[in-house]
């Protein structure tokens, strides 16, 4: 018979070791947060955010640009967006153009002209020119500028490098003139200047719908630590689930999931995954299992650490079973043998023992049944 394992053992198995399991997920919790904490905290002198006017802020260092890089705008404080764009202007290259409506009416919605350039076709469009991932955000590497609400706006490309911000901004002057930025298809736009130019002057204060909060981030702030203790969480249960499967291999006692099977006639009845019964019951039940069926010569064999565990057990057992403490202590004169029942008590049993007993059963060709405790 083949003993396998079912939900109800793997339940069994996470219940007896819930403590090792709970014990790790709080200990990869609690680093998570800390780590989320240190993370919004961890900023270098060079990175720190001055009280003084925000024209001016501290530069980010280029290894922090790199990391800032990945985020998506969500994520940053006020703070942190002044230092982008305090690191990126000096790389900045700009565009000007002139849009009307079909009415020749002037487009004067700066809203709308972000909305216009900042969308998912227009970064697929850049990506696939690019043959990369856009970095920074769109909101970063692309900054609207609606110039005294005429009409007349500039686009302003900002990467890590002049090159790369000079390569955004002629792959975007490419999307309008071939029309592939579906909006403007019925709108006109004029370029004020053939190429791009650098930019000059400062536009700090980035006042754009940004959903961010002013000063320090709470929102990223609490965000950061429910990510990091979901992290935290999930990677605990696995740590200590595999931390305890560690402990079932290298137990030398056999535990509640070890495999008995040595044949595919061997019985396994596992009396201790039962549910609600007391010891006097699941004795009865042990009594049972031992005694059926009803045959005429059985030998029993018990690990001798387990001797006092059997005690009550062993006072109830009928004429027709031998026990012994390793079968190669069996009477000589037992020729018939109708049945071999090796007891086993989880977590006290040796595997060692256990595997003894089954290298001398080798060969004989008489029923096992393994009863555990």
């Amino acid at each position: 018979m083949k003993d396998e394992l079912t939900l109800k053992d793997l339940y069994r198995f996470l219940v007896d070791n819930i403590k090792i399991i709970i014990s790790t997920v709080a200990v990869t919790s609690i680093m998570a947060i800390v780590f989320a904490v240190l993370s919004n905290l961890d900023l270098d002198d060079s990175e720190t955010v001055d009280t003084t006017p925000i024209e001016n802020p501290r530069l980010i260092s280029e290894k922090r640009y790199e990391e800032y890089a990945q985020w998506p705008v969500e994520l940053f404080s006020e703070p942190q967006i002044r230092q982008m764009q305090a690191y990126l202007l000096p790389k900045a290259y700009k565009i000007t153009f002139y849009a009307e409506h079909e009415d020749y009416e002037p487009i004067t919605n700066t809203t709308f002209m972000r909305e216009v350039f900042r969308n998912n076709d227009v970064l697929n469009y850049i990506e696939d020119n690019l043959n990369a991932d856009l970095t920074p955000d769109i909101d970063f590497a692309v900054h609207i500028e609606n110039l005294a609400n005429s009409g007349v706006y500039e686009l302003h490309f900002q990467r890590g490098t002049q090159e790369e911000s000079l390569e955004l901004a002629y792959i975007v002057m490419d999307a309008i003139e071939e029309g592939v930025i579906p909006v403007l298809e019925n709108k006109n736009v004029y370029f004020v200047e053939d190429e791009p130019e650098l930019v000059e002057e400062d536009y700090s204060n980035f006042e754009e719908d940004t959903t961010v909060e002013s000063g320090f981030s709470i929102g990223s702030f609490i965000r950061d630590i429910v990510l990091f203790g979901i992290i935290g969480i999930a990677a605990g249960t696995v740590i200590g689930i595999i931390i305890a499967l560690l402990g079932i291999i290298m137990s030398k006692q056999v535990t509640a999931l070890y495999d008995y099977v040595r044949k595919d006639t061997d019985k396994v009845v596992r009396l201790n995954h039962l549910r609600n019964v007391g010891p006097e019951e699941r004795m009865q039940k042990g009594l049972t299992n031992i005694n059926t069926p009803l045959v005429n010569t059985k030998i029993l064999l018990y690990d001798e650490e387990t001797e006092n565990e059997w005690t009550e057990l062993f006072g109830h057992f009928k004429s027709n079973i031998s026990k012994y403490k390793d079968f190669s202590n069996i009477n000589e004169e037992l020729r018939n043998i109708d049945e071999i029942i090796i007891l086993s008590k989880v977590n006290r049993t040796s595997k060692d023992w256990y595997n003894n007993q089954r290298v001398q059963l080798n060969g004989y060709n008489i029923p096992i049944k393994i009863i555990q405790f």
